[in-house]
């Protein structure tokens, strides 16, 4: 049933409404152009004054002898979006406004070991952490969640060879319902890496382009954009290039998938960490790893003595990451054969690694698609908010401002869960 709202709610969401679309209005304008009287314009925007969802931003002389009259927005912290990007080890969360800007963003990092439930509560305290002072969330339109694949983790914590972790359909549904009931908003769900080609697409201006992307990062994992718009797939697993079969025979490692060889196994931060170590030994300059099980944990990983070796040009590190931008090479390549984009874009700090070697890299995937050179490759730059911005994008796009004159309140997006209540 259609959630019933007073003449007060309806014209305190005009006004909002208004003002969400990025105007800065008098009251005599806002009472103008929602044809409502001025008291009760100003009864309205006296209560939103006080709890700090709008803000007066100037004040415009008038035409006679009369005072100068306020010009009202939209407070620039006042929350309208929440974007989260949950990936292996950690997650970051970045706050914005109507206008899409990020006003408070944070990365905190789970707890070795932790499950789905424990993540949740670990990204919903930072929530609560970022929303201080005047970034609040009263205004909050929805919120968007990048989700790792379905091997990441389970509800309770990592899977048990003897016990098959619950299909990966149930933990999104109850990490949906966490959100929806804790913030009271419509909740999206997708790939991380689906919202962070967005971001990559939507930020570039041309988010109608057909493009590869692919993150190689804690872990490795890919996407396909079709004229702007996401392939899932039939079971939501398109574009899962990290799980393409890299490496074949007894000495290919395992993955979190629980298969050998996938190029997670190879392209990964822990996997080239690993292998720098082997290679240069007690001059690799990284934290050693814990002696492990093939069970994934939280563990602190750094590039930094590879990164240093490239900078001094050492040969044994020039052989890594050109072995390495070969065998990225050839999964792209295939990725590109299938699928015909116009672009292909690496991110993550793995991908950073490869700027040394992108002539072997773009010969590579040439080699292994049709289109060849005229296929444009390049590396983005490192960032962890890929993932919640492009959340963000996809709920501004979805963000469907309530019209005053409207019969029906019932958001009409596709992408929202109809728990919680409706954008404002």
């Amino acid at each position: 049933m259609d959630q019933q709202w007073s003449a007060r709610d309806q014209h305190r969401d005009a006004v909002l409404a208004l003002l969400h679309r990025g105007h800065q209005l008098t009251r005599g304008e806002i009472s103008h152009r929602l044809r409502l009287t001025r008291t009760t314009v100003s009864d309205l925007l006296g209560d939103l004054l006080e709890s700090g969802v709008i803000t007066v931003t100037e004040s415009r002389a008038a035409a006679g002898r009369g005072r100068p009259a306020e010009v009202l927005g939209i407070h620039p912290g006042a929350v309208r979006y929440i974007g989260i990007d949950f990936f292996h080890t950690g997650a970051t969360i970045c706050l914005a406004n109507s206008a899409a800007e990020v006003v408070a963003t944070g990365t905190v990092d789970y707890e070795p070991g932790a499950g789905w439930e424990r993540r949740v509560a670990t990204a919903q305290r930072l929530i609560g952490d970022l929303a201080t002072g005047e970034v609040h969330l009263g205004v909050l339109a929805g919120i968007g969640i990048g989700l790792p694949g379905p091997n990441s983790a389970s509800w309770d914590g990592f899977a048990h060879r003897e016990r098959p972790m619950e299909p990966f359909h149930m933990v999104r549904a109850r990490i949906r319902e966490l959100f929806a009931d804790s913030f009271d908003c419509p909740v999206l769900v997708d790939h991380h890496i689906r919202f962070a080609a967005l971001h990559e697409a939507t930020s570039s201006g041309e988010s109608d382009r057909h493009i590869v992307y692919l993150r190689l990062s804690t872990g490795v994992g890919g996407a396909v954009l079709g004229s702007g718009s996401a392939l899932r797939g039939a079971h939501l697993l398109a574009g899962e290039i990290g799980h393409m079969i890299v490496e074949t025979g007894p000495e290919a490692a395992e993955c979190r998938c629980g298969r050998r060889g996938c190029l997670e196994t190879v392209a990964s931060q822990g996997a080239v960490r690993q292998r720098w170590q082997d290679i240069a030994g007690p001059d690799a300059g990284v934290e050693s790893a814990p002696d492990a099980t093939p069970t994934p944990v939280a563990d602190p990983v750094t590039l930094a003595g590879l990164e240093a070796a490239l900078v001094a040009e050492d040969p044994r590190a020039l052989a890594l990451v050109t072995d390495l931008a070969r065998t990225v090479g050839r999964a792209l390549g295939l990725a590109a054969l299938v699928t015909d984009p116009d672009e292909i874009v690496l991110a993550g700090e793995v991908a950073v690694l490869l700027e040394p070697v992108l002539p072997v890299l773009r010969e590579t995937v040439a080699q292994n698609c049709l289109t060849g050179a005229d296929l444009e490759l390049r590396i983005a730059s490192a960032t962890t908010q890929q993932g919640a911005r492009g959340a963000i994008a996809a709920l501004r796009s979805t963000d469907q401002l309530p019209d005053y004159f409207a019969a029906s309140r019932t958001s009409r997006s596709p992408y929202l869960t109809s728990g919680g209540r409706h954008a404002r």
